[in-house]
């Protein structure tokens, strides 16, 4: 119950957060994004090692005192969004209720793309330590690992959003997309002893697009930020963790690297449908 809980209010915090550091007129909003997306990855490759240590020093029992660095965090955010007025981007009207029929095509095609480059990572994510172990390495081998391509990650998030400031989003994703595909190959099937070394480089491609997708999104329905960022981050993220249980299952019968050989080809997919991806902003009126 608990890790339900837990969910629910990680769930709620990634739309809301996201659809602040929209709000206003930014013309960098996509290294905007950037700040936010990396500073969640880069918390993600740091906490393994961060609750590693704090229970070897200090024991689990313990851990719940963590709570309180946290609450901490919360009560400064808070004041921060108390004292502030937050618009929304220039063209937009406001909230509205929105029709079904009013969701521009382009979202779709973007929301899939994003569902299949997601998939991607939160699979390799996942069994990273499981990989790397199965191919001889130690245990402290696949926790490294994970903060590598992590870390990586956080890069490419940053370099990304800054990119699609200047190029565009299509053309960011486009490139993420198709290029890793490659390095994910190369680390479940290339020499042991630069997987490391893949992991850095397909954690630094794969991982530039995720700020990028969620700009590009918001973009596309402007004054629904909440909403879209919702889809995209909640409903298209969750797709791609749902999908693990069907990867293990599938693993558990022909293999692990097998099976994620063929996940590692799903953004080319993606790849695929970027190039009928046009930038476009959309409007609507709000009386209809």
């Amino acid at each position: 119950m608990l890790l339900v809980v837990a969910g629910i209010g990680t769930a709620l915090f990634h739309p809301a957060a996201a659809s602040l550091v929209a709000a206003g007129v930014h013309k960098r909003r996509g290294l905007m994004m950037a700040f936010f997306s990396s500073g969640g990855t880069v918390g993600g490759a740091i906490a393994p090692l961060v609750i590693v240590a704090y229970v070897g020093a200090f024991g689990m029992w313990r851990t719940p005192w963590l709570i309180l660095p946290a609450g901490g965090g919360l009560l400064a955010i808070a004041a921060v969004v108390a004292r502030n007025r937050f618009s929304y981007p220039a063209g937009a009207n406001g909230p509205t209720a929105l029709r079904l029929r009013a969701v521009p095509s382009m979202l779709v095609l973007l929301w899939f793309v994003i569902v299949l480059r997601s998939l991607t990572e939160t699979a390799f994510s996942s069994f990273l330590a499981v990989l790397i172990t199965e191919r001889g390495g130690s245990t402290f081998a696949g926790g490294a690992g994970i903060s590598v391509f992590l870390l990586a990650g956080a890069l490419g998030g940053f370099l990304g959003g800054s990119l699609a400031d200047r190029i565009g989003a299509k053309w960011v994703l486009f490139a993420s997309v198709t290029l890793a595909p490659p390095f994910y190959l190369l680390f479940l099937h290339g020499p042991s002893s630069l997987a490391l070394v893949f992991l850095a480089v397909v954690g630094l491609i794969a991982f530039s697009s995720t700020p990028v997708g969620v700009v590009a999104a918001q973009e596309l329905l402007p004054g629904r930020t909440g909403l879209v960022s919702g889809l995209v981050m909640g409903l298209a993220w969750g797709i791609g963790g749902l999908a693990l249980t069907p990867i293990g299952w599938l693993a558990d019968r022909f293999g692990l690297v097998s099976v994620m050989t063929g996940v590692a080809l799903l953004p080319i997919i993606a790849g695929a449908l970027v190039l009928f991806y046009r930038e476009e902003r959309a409007q609507y009126d709000t009386n209809d």
